[in-house]
Formats: structure tokens, C-alpha cells, sequence
């Protein structure tokens, strides 16, 4: 991996060349310091730090160091959690604070592993003692949280050391769904069994199912199926579902089926997933006063 990364200090801008192969001025330089760099055990299936060496004379050649060594585990347990084919473009100092500035590539990544790009990263550079801050952006701009706010500077703890990540993994699994009767007089379950993936939360496949519809008769498939699922997580026992904006323009129905469809979702994942005690919802990350005439479309409480 042969890239240039810019590394500035205050107004001082210096260049870097990271090179593949054996550091050997780190081998012949005596002031060297550990550094601790967080990969992910495959044993474990967690992030670790491993005891590295880097210099510490300077704070750019200690930077360049430390992110050279964050593509190269010297465990076997341990692997790389950034991409071979991520790179930093360039990395600032502002005081104690460091910005590191990402190529495009950064937004192809999936949830579960640009979650663990951003841990890794965070801890790794935080360790330093020179460093008390970190903020990543992507072409210039800054990363965004799954409902629209900023990142900003993170610290520990703004980031998770041990995201939920488990092996790639399918299995069958039976839900029951719950979908608006046909005369809008309530809710009708029906058993679904689908594929679910063990690194992607539970949530995700229910709504999956709702919206592509129901598959007997004398129910409504009231979810448009133009609506995308944006993001979906459950932290504290409150699911936030963030949903596209075509869930509330091409929705074709009274007040009173808007209630039922909403209802349709908090019944669904609550029969499903123990963990959740409410449900709230966002359109394009954003909270919503009503969903067609439906007052507490914000935060519904299902007890």
C-alpha cells in the first residue's frame, strides 16, 4: 500500500510517505514507545488492542507509524479491521484535537463494519498522549450519526469498543406479523419465516417483512413498498425506526388506517424482540409531530 498522507501540525503542513515493508528506521532509532493499536480478535469476535512499538521523538512520524500499523496485526488471532483498499488522505493537529480526512470509499461500508473502522480508529489515536480528540470526514465532510446529527469529535466515550458483531451467519427464523384487517377493525397476526443474518439487528428483517406484504387474504399491506429502511437500532429498550420519506408520501389511506399501519410496526417488533418497550419513529432522520392526522407519531408506548 503506497500512499501519501498529509499530516498537519497547527499551519505546518509536512508529507509523509507510508511505505510497504519493515520499518527499518524504527529498528535502528532506540526512542521508540508503545503504542496500543485495536484490531478485531477472530477468536473472540471483539475488538483488542495489541502492544506495538512506534517513535516517539516525532509526533508525525509517530502518527505515520501508528497508522501503518493499523493495517498489519502481528497476532494471528488479530485482523485489520479498515480495508486494504480504505486510505486516509490526510490527517490534521489541531492542539490535542485530530482530524482524519477519509477517501469516498469510507461510505461503502456497511453499518456493523464502519463501526468498528470508527472504534478502532478512535481508540488507537486516543491512546496517544498527545491526542485527546478524534473526528473522521468523508470528502470534506463530517461523518453523520443514522439520524442525521454530526459525529464531531469523538472520544472513548462516543464510540463502542465492542460493537455487537457476531459471525456471518443465516438462519432461518419464525415471526409473527401483525398487518391491518382488511375492514380496518384491527390487527390480524400471520406467522413469516425468513432468513435473518446474526449481524444485522432483528428489528431490520420484521420491517423487511411488513413492508413487503402480506401473503393471506383479509389483510392490508398498508406500507408502501417504495418505503427504504434507512436505519433501525434499539438501545435502552426504545427501538428508533428511521424510515424514508416515501412512507409518508406515497401512503394512500385515512387517519385511521395511518393508526393501525403504525401500530401494525409496534406490535411486530415488540411480539418479536424482548428487549424493546417502545418504538420511535423518524422520516429522513428526522422526528415527525404526526403521520396523517396520527398526533403521537414521535414516540409510541406499547406496555
Amino acid at each position: 500500500m503506497n500512499r501519501k498522507i498529509l499530516i498537519a501540525i497547527g499551519v505546518v503542513l509536512i508529507s509523509c510517505t507510508m511505505a510497504v515493508g519493515t520499518w527499518a528506521y524504527m529498528q535502528a532509532n532506540e526512542g521508540l514507545s508503545n503504542v496500543y493499536i485495536w484490531y478485531f480478535n477472530t477468536r473472540t469476535n471483539s475488538l483488542e488492542s495489541e502492544r506495538r512499538m512506534a517513535p516517539y521523538e516525532d509526533r508525525v512520524k509517530m502518527i505515520q507509524a501508528v497508522i501503518r500499523l493499523l493495517y498489519s496485526p502481528s497476532s494471528s488471532d488479530l485482523q485489520r479491521i479498515i480495508p486494504e483498499d480504505l486510505f486516509i488522505d490526510r490527517v490534521n493537529l489541531y492542539g490535542r484535537d485530530m482530524v482524519i480526512h477519509f477517501t469516498a470509499r469510507y461510505h461503502d461500508l456497511a453499518p456493523h463494519e464502519e463501526a468498528l473502522v470508527r472504534a478502532s480508529i478512535v481508540y488507537t489515536m486516543i491512546d496517544l498522549p498527545f491526542i485527546d480528540s478524534v473526528q473522521i470526514l468523508v470528502d470534506g465532510e463530517d461523518l453523520l450519526d443514522p439520524f442525521g446529527e454530526p459525529l464531531g469529535k469523538m472520544d472513548r466515550g462516543r464510540v463502542r469498543v465492542n460493537p455487537p458483531i457476531r459471525p456471518h451467519h443465516k438462519v432461518l427464523q419464525t415471526f409473527t406479523l401483525y398487518f391491518v384487517s382488511s375492514d380496518m377493525s384491527g390487527l390480524l397476526a400471520e406467522e413469516r419465516t425468513t432468513d435473518v443474518d446474526f449481524n444485522l439487528p432483528t428489528e431490520l428483517f420484521i420491517l423487511r417483512q411488513l413492508i413487503y406484504g402480506s401473503t393471506l387474504e383479509g389483510r392490508i399491506s398498508s406500507i408502501p413498498p417504495s418505503t427504504r429502511i434507512l436505519d433501525v437500532r434499539t438501545e435502552g429498550g426504545i427501538c428508533s425506526i428511521n424510515l424514508s420519506q416515501e412512507f409518508i408520501d406515497n401512503f394512500n389511506g385515512s387517519q385511521t388506517l395511518a393508526e393501525l399501519t403504525l401500530h401494525s410496526i409496534v406490535h411486530s417488533i415488540m411480539e418479536n424482540v424482548g428487549s424493546v418497550n417502545s418504538i420511535q419513529f423518524f422520516i429522513d432522520s428526522q422526528l415527525r409531530e404526526q403521520f396523517n392526522g396520527v398526533p403521537y407519531f414521535d414516540t409510541l408506548f406499547v406496555n
